[in-house]
């Protein structure tokens, strides 16, 4: 495919990704998160993820459960860290030592869950919420949050490559 029909593919894309955005900032206020600006970037990244795991409806699906368990892991780690809060300097390094094995573990588990890419860019997003958010979020508010921009993300990438392929097969004719 020349240049001049390819090109419509990143167009179609880049409208997908303004519309998205355009979306943000109407819902953004509505998530249960004080005085937040957007949450776009994590549906940008979340859509990355659908493509690294497959560009289908069920690397889509692993793709969102991972989030699940990566937010479920995030918060296991920050309530071990308060546990060994006795070792000071040493209760956060403890707990990811503990909680790390069972997130690359996944791997081995049921195919809907085992998407371990997905659990730790999740696990990070969740602690970013942390950070960028603060005392204006709790572990229940991040998690719908981002489970929220994650289900936007796979609609975005379902639609990505669903109208990437029809526009293909067209221009193979």
């Amino acid at each position: 495919m020349n240049f001049k029909k390819f090109v419509v593919i990143p167009l179609f894309i880049a409208v997908l990704a303004s519309l998205f955005i355009a979306l943000d900032q109407l819902i953004s206020h509505l998530m249960p998160i004080a005085g937040n600006n957007t949450f776009g970037w994590v549906t940008f990244q979340a859509w990355a993820m659908y493509f690294l795991a497959g560009g289908t409806v069920k690397g889509g699906l692993r793709t969102f459960f991972g989030y699940a368990l990566g937010i479920l892991s995030a918060i296991l780690i920050i309530k071990l860290a308060g546990v060994l809060g006795s070792t000071g300097f040493w209760a956060i390094p403890l707990a990811v030592l503990v909680m790390v094995v069972p997130m690359c573990s996944m791997e081995r588990a049921h195919s809907l869950i085992d998407f371990v890419p997905a659990i730790f860019v999740s696990s990070a997003v969740f602690f970013a919420f942390g950070q960028i958010y603060g005392k204006t979020t709790t572990d229940a508010s991040s998690a719908i949050t981002i489970l929220v921009y994650c289900a936007i993300a796979m609609v975005l990438g379902y639609l990505t490559v669903s109208i990437r392929t029809a526009y293909e097969k067209k221009m193979a004719k």
